[in-house]
């Protein structure tokens, strides 16, 4: 079974580069640049887990991490990325649904190790 990932950054490159990485062992990505985009992929696609860049133009990254909680399903599971590194605000992030959290710049390993870890405790789509 192909596992499918929502990568959501309003950065090109950056998007390229996750999708590089999470096509190359495997996983199937869909991209959004921005939340807003992101919401209507969501219901679209229903990705298994969703990485996104905690700081979005839009402002809607925290919106898109608790949207599909309000819609009654915790199967998709998030790995956020940013450049925060303060213990204290990374625990409030965690605390706000969000399965892992990365800082920027993040390594293809570190990547790969947080959304394999998200994957063995998390229900995933068919």
């Amino acid at each position: 079974m192909t596992h499918s990932v929502l990568v959501i950054d309003d950065e090109p490159i950056t998007r390229y580069l996750l999708r590089r990485v999470l096509e190359g062992v495997g996983f199937q990505v869909v991209e959004a640049e921005y939340g807003l985009d992101a919401l209507t992929k969501i219901r679209q696609e229903q990705p298994d887990i969703m990485i996104l860049d905690a700081r979005q133009q839009d402002d809607a990254g925290f919106a898109v991490c608790r949207a599909p909680q309000a819609e009654g399903s915790d199967r998709l599971s998030v790995v956020m990325l940013g450049a925060r590194t303060q213990l204290a605000t990374i625990q409030e992030i965690l605390h706000t649904g969000i399965a892992k959290y990365l800082p920027k710049p993040v390594s293809s390993s570190d990547l790969l190790a947080k959304v394999e870890e998200v994957m063995c405790y998390a229900p995933v789509g068919d």
